[in-house]
């Protein structure tokens, strides 16, 4: 690391929680990795050993839940239906799933290793193969999800074509109707029909089997209903878009209900596909969809800093304004920023260490994890093999009250707030900017601010040299009610 970087430190005021002076320490995590259990490129085990030996602590794994995307031809779209399906913790099995991260966790004491995955809650079809212009939409549009540990709730997490969730209904029975054709195909074998033949001068009377007419009836209705089986239906039919994020929504509400959280991935990524079957070309697009994370509530996360271009937490932009809407009291929960791997395998310049989300944690524990997790507890980075950014402190203080990332402090109307920082880097803090330092490194500095009367909320966001960054959570202050 150079010994002199400029530093750069912005604050801003804008969101509410109550401050304690526990001892935390950081923990670096990797957040969103894959390993040969699904669709990434290194055995988990060998995955945790190269975590470690670039002093991440944490694995924080969401190895694919489904990846299964079918297509048939209406009205009988189970009896024509193609599909193609990939590895993941649904076809694999969850407790399969569950069985190895419990074998490696034996093996690697010292490293936290939590089990969780990456959902499709659905996808849809636009255009038709008629016309050579099908599309499927939304396969890259996921959440995250940690904390779930109980297979049986595993299983039934809200994701189109999982088998867990399918229905009998009277259109699944209707689509099995092409299976009937079995009936007059084993009729037309089976029953002899009689007919008259002249040969010479005699007739003969010969009964013969329907069997060229009837073998295709019979083979046509079995692969009918070897296809509609078990004859049922998706509740989240790959044919109906999701425009009101219903399924989305469910999801979050699901896994927060149980104790989980919820990450919206890669909020800016843009995706578009081109492969072909059978001669049919089939085009897969997911957009950018910064936009749902206004239209959806309670998730506790989404992919802040990772390897791509992100505005999403640009100083004014939409995190700012959930976060005032959390403040003005519109949402329940402000949703928290982390830094997202997407990380597979060491191909197009990825390593593992290039993107981690730190946690604050009291002690070294999946629960300590997990709890800093949902309390906002962390911060993104982003880095390079060779030196990474570091911020040994960030918090807000007025006399002996202190808080930090996701923490609220209650202030007095009369004592100035102290915003404390010291980095180790270049630094530019978010939001809307009110003081700019320059200087070297390493940098403490101290911002005093008026508590005003209405609620306000500090962040802090560092810039090195590119790729390097920190993206700190927002510490809220609200004017301490009157006695």
């Amino acid at each position: 690391m150079p010994r002199r970087v400029l530093a750069l430190l912005a604050v801003w005021l804008l969101a509410p929680l109550a401050a304690r002076a526990e001892t935390l320490r950081p923990l670096p995590a990797i957040l969103h990795v894959h390993s040969t259990f699904s669709t990434g490129d290194l055995p988990l085990d060998r995955l945790v050993m190269e975590a470690r030996a670039r002093g991440v602590e944490a694995v924080l794994l969401t190895e694919n839940y489904l990846l299964r995307v079918e297509y048939g031809l209406w009205p009988f779209r189970a009896a024509t239906r193609v599909v193609h399906e990939e590895p993941s913790v649904l076809s694999r099995g969850v407790e399969a799933y569950l069985a190895q991260v419990s074998e490696v966790r034996r093996r690697f004491p010292e490293m936290l290793i939590l089990p969780g995955v990456e959902v499709i809650p659905h996808y849809h079809w636009t255009g038709s193969p008629l016309t050579g212009d099908l599309t499927h939409h939304d396969l890259q549009k996921n959440l995250l999800v940690f904390g779930i540990a109980d297979p049986a709730d595993l299983k039934r997490l809200p994701s189109t074509g999982n088998p867990h969730l399918a229905r009998r209904t009277v259109g699944s029975l209707v689509e099995a109707l092409p299976g009937l054709l079995v009936l007059p195909g084993l009729w037309l074998i089976l029953v002899r029909r009689r007919r008259l033949l002249r040969v010479g001068g005699f007739t003969v009377v010969e009964r013969r089997r329907g069997w060229l007419p009837g073998a295709p009836l019979v083979v046509l209705g079995v692969l009918a209903l070897f296809q509609a089986f078990p004859f049922t239906e998706d509740p989240l039919s790959p044919y109906r878009p999701d425009s009101d994020l219903a399924t989305y929504q469910a999801l979050i509400d699901q896994v927060h209900a149980r104790g989980g959280v919820t990450v919206w991935s890669f909020p800016e990524a843009r995706d578009a596909s081109e492969s072909s079957f059978l001669g049919l070309r089939v085009r897969g697009t997911t957009d950018p969809y910064p936009d749902d994370l206004v239209r959806t509530f309670r998730y506790t996360a989404f992919g802040g800093v990772y390897e791509d271009t992100t505005r999403f937490a640009t100083p004014g932009a939409t995190w700012d304004y959930l976060l005032g809407k959390y403040l003005a009291g519109e949402r329940t929960r402000p949703p928290w920023a982390v830094g997202e791997s997407g990380f597979h395998g060491y191909v197009a310049g990825k390593r593992v260490e290039n993107i981690q989300t730190v946690f604050l944690v009291g002690e070294k524990s999946e629960a300590a994890l997990l709890s800093s997790f949902s309390a906002g507890r962390m911060y993104a980075l982003s880095r390079t093999p060779a030196y990474a950014l570091a911020l040994p402190s960030f918090s807000v203080r007025q006399g002996d009250a202190e808080a930090r990332s996701g923490e609220t402090l209650q202030a007095r109307a009369a004592a100035p707030l102290e915003v404390r920082v010291g980095v180790r880097a270049f630094l530019v803090k978010n939001g809307q900017i009110i003081q700019l330092w320059m200087g070297k490194t390493p940098l403490r500095v101290v911002h005093r601010d008026p508590p005003g009367a209405a609620p306000a909320y500090y962040r802090l966001e560092v810039r090195g040299p590119w790729p390097h960054q920190i993206l700190t959570n927002p510490i809220f202050v609200r004017p301490r009610p009157a006695p």
